[in-house]
């Protein structure tokens, strides 16, 4: 299983040589399939010119096919034979808690399980984790995002045995510090990994490295 948890997708040389090697392929020659269905639930007063700039970035490296996977509108079948067709899955984010239901409500959370002992799955954002283990304390949620934890739907997937913090002290999210999540994070039983927009973590068959520096670790 080679999976990549990132923060905003294709924003060094070094992902990209990452993305390379793992797949085994030239960036010229690797064919991507793209799931952006996460985006459709956040206010429309929101700029979206970071998903088009997403976006182009994986143009600007991906030389093979890339093709979009539409989970409400592709047919099981279709889907298999798109994912077929692509070296590698590309999941972005958006909006928080979207991914996982959506999965699970159209049956791809069995498909990705499945895709994922063949090919290489990258999740940027809320992307990414959806693909992580489930983070269960209560304080977090309700302080990071002012919810309660039992409010909160479906659970992410567990595909990895950690999850990430993603734009870690991005703009707005300097409050969300190192002393915050050191406080909401404190009894969480697995590790939590910040990263920045420039960093990516690795999860090949277990073994875990680092791209663009060493994150946070809660």
């Amino acid at each position: 299983m080679k999976l990549i948890l990132a923060s905003q997708g294709f924003t060094t040389p070094e992902i990209a040589e990452t993305v390379q090697e793992l797949v085994n392929k030239p960036l010229s020659k690797i064919n991507i399939a793209i799931i952006n269905e996460a985006y459709v639930a956040i206010s429309g007063k929101e700029d979206k010119r970071w998903l088009i700039h997403e976006l182009f970035q994986i143009s600007q490296y991906i030389g093979g096919n890339i093709d979009f996977i539409n989970l409400r509108v592709h047919g099981k079948e279709e889907i298999k034979e798109r994912l077929q067709n692509a070296d590698m899955l590309y999941i972005v984010g958006g909006k928080q808690r979207i991914l996982p239901k959506l999965f699970k409500e159209t049956g791809f959370d069995i498909l990705l399980q499945e895709f994922a002992k063949k090919k290489v799955i990258m999740g940027t954002s809320a992307g990414a984790t959806t693909l992580g283990r489930q983070i269960e304390i209560e304080e977090y949620w309700k302080q990071r995002y002012g919810i309660s934890y039992q409010d909160i739907g479906e659970k992410t997937l567990g595909l990895v045995n950690f999850n990430i913090i993603p734009h870690y002290l991005r703009g707005k999210r300097k409050k969300w510090n190192q002393e915050f999540y050191k406080t909401v994070l404190k009894d969480n039983p697995f590790e939590v990994y910040a990263i920045k927009d420039t960093q990516a973590v690795i999860d090949q068959d277990g073994d875990i490295t680092f791209v663009g520096g060493m994150p946070e670790i809660f």
